[in-house]
């Protein structure tokens, strides 16, 4: 079999190569040095579940072994790779560790889709000889995960992060605050640090209590938690280990109800607001002539700027419908400055651009007109990551009768096509100002992580590959073909996907169970299992 017919993302550069194709044999062994070896132990690792091999990683390479090499390869970027697999063995080389794991990432696929179980000896290990040159058209390829209106452990954001990356997905965006919850611990500065004496504990106290109520949803209400610092080090340190960069957002100035409930000063009365459960958007705001405003901004984040590893500081900026323009101007201006004062480079959603940008802030498109972002993107270089609302909101239902998800974009249907059939490059924005790609998933209806990722899988793959891939190599029915092939890998891997009904699947998810999906009343009237 042809494995390297299924690769997705689709590689730059594929060609078999005549020769014989190599086996991985008991005897084999994996060569790395420095920094290639925590790579080289993460595909043993792999390898190992499913064939049962020592597979011990060595310095020296011999006749049946897989290398890594850190070497210059050919200019394609830091993430680029070259692999090249003959009878003799196969050989990866990238110039960065990141390199290599997308290498790994590549390898793994044209292994058999066997090697993602854990039954040893099930399989015989065998690829076809070629040569692959990849690198990515994009630098950031992300997903979001919206952890405040129902909260994910960090067990269960580490399965995520182990899901998306072996489709090249780098960025994990985490939606921390919102009107219903706040996620992320933030320390009590200290009387000199908090002269107003604002009770920063309260944050992830009552914050943390909360989550969103939706009553279609199973269950109706969200999952309670919250971040230590620690916990928040904890996820990057994994995340940093698969290629994987943490974005953090703070929601400001809308979307701030959970601060309002446990802040009283940050309400103009004094009086604090109560704590909400509604999916509604938009109602609630910070002052822009409060003082404890901006000395709350400044605290929080700097503290997340703090523990926060990656370049980027997520300030949101969407949906202050309640917020006078000016007053909104002055105050994502001074957010705006401030997160640029942490020394992060400042992220917002496409709103945020109604002010003045630090140079080199990054705006996230997701609706509305595109004209100003292109225009911001070239007179104040401002790099754009795309994710309009229609080809990359992955809270969509795929159909009316979804057990899951939301129905509030227009258009659709939302299935893997519509996530795949379109450019990012588009309205005038060229590719050099497009940062990437992001799929967010919102979750007023997601409680776990099985519905998440049936609702992620497979247009998030989808995503990876518009992300990845340039667009002169993909093809829709090329992709759908490709998809199809994935679903025993993801089936093996335990992943919940759904099965488009115009893709032929090599495999089928085990999600939604029976008993994961009762009939429940919604606007279509109800749905049954």
């Amino acid at each position: 079999m042809n494995t390297t017919d299924n690769l997705i993302p689709r590689p730059s550069h594929v060609a078999l190569v005549d020769g014989s194709a190599f086996t991985l044999a008991p005897a084999a062994r994996i060569a790395a040095n420095g920094s290639a070896v925590p790579v080289a132990e993460q595909l043993a690792s792999l390898l190992r579940g499913a064939t049962g091999f020592e597979l011990p990683i060595v310095e020296d390479t011999r006749p049946g072994d897989i290398s890594l090499e850190l070497t210059d390869t050919f200019d394609g970027g830091p993430e680029a790779y070259a692999l090249s697999v003959t009878v003799g063995g196969a050989g990866l080389t990238a110039s960065t560790a990141a390199g290599l794991f997308n290498g790994v990432q590549t390898l793994r696929q044209l292994f058999p889709a066997a090697i993602e179980g854990s039954n040893p000896g099930v399989g015989t290990w065998v690829i076809p000889a070629v040569e692959i040159a990849d690198a990515p058209r994009f630098a950031y390829r992300g997903l979001m995960l919206d952890v405040a209106r129902s909260f994910f452990t960090v067990e269960e954001v580490k399965e995520q992060i182990d899901v998306m990356t072996q489709f090249k997905l780098n960025a994990l965006h985490l939606h921390l605050t919102d009107d219903q919850a706040w996620r992320i611990e933030i320390h009590d500065p200290g009387s000199a640090g908090n002269p107003s004496g604002l009770p920063y504990a309260n944050l992830t106290a009552i914050g943390g209590q909360g989550a969103v109520e939706v009553p279609t949803a199973m269950p109706a209400r969200g999952r309670e938690g919250l971040y230590t610092q620690q916990d928040f080090k904890d996820i990057q340190a994994y995340a940093a280990s698969k290629n994987v960069l943490v974005v953090p957002e703070i929601d400001l100035p809308g979307h701030v109800n959970a601060a309002l409930a446990a802040i009283p000063q940050l309400n103009p009365d004094g009086q604090a607001k109560p704590m909400s459960t509604t999916a509604e958007v938009g109602w609630s705001t910070l002052s822009s002539d409060l003082p404890a405003t901006y000395e709350f901004v400044r605290e929080v984040l700097g503290q997340l700027a703090a523990i926060t590893v990656g370049p980027y500081l997520h300030i949101g900026g969407d949906e202050a419908l309640v917020t006078g323009h000016e007053n909104y101007v002055t105050m994502v201006q001074e957010f705006a400055r401030i997160a640029a004062g942490t020394g992060k480079t400042v992220v917002g959603w496409n709103e945020y651009a109604a002010g003045a940008l630090p140079q080199g802030a990054v705006i996230q498109y997701w609706h509305g007109d595109l004209a100003p972002v292109v225009q911001q993107a070239e007179s104040g270089g401002s790099p754009v990551i795309m994710s309009p609302a229609a080809n990359t909101y992955l809270d969509q239902k795929y159909a009316p009768d979804s057990p899951v998800g939301l129905e509030w974009v227009e258009g659709g249907p939302f299935t893997w096509a519509e996530y795949y059939n379109w450019d990012p490059a588009q309205g005038g924005l060229k590719d050099h100002r497009i940062l990437g790609v992001e799929g967010p998933l919102w979750t007023e209806t997601v409680r776990d992580n099985q519905q998440a990722q049936w609702l992620l899988y497979p247009r998030a793959i989808s995503l990876a590959e518009v992300a990845w891939s340039g667009q002169e190599v993909r093809n829709a029915g090329d992709f759908r073909r490709r998809l199809g092939a994935l679903g025993e890998r993801l089936a093996s891997q335990g992943v919940a996907f759904q099965e488009a009904a115009d893709v032929e699947w090599s495999a089928t998810s085990n999600w939604p169970f029976p008993d994961a999906t009762p009939s429940f009343p919604s606007k279509y009237g109800t749905i049954e299992a």
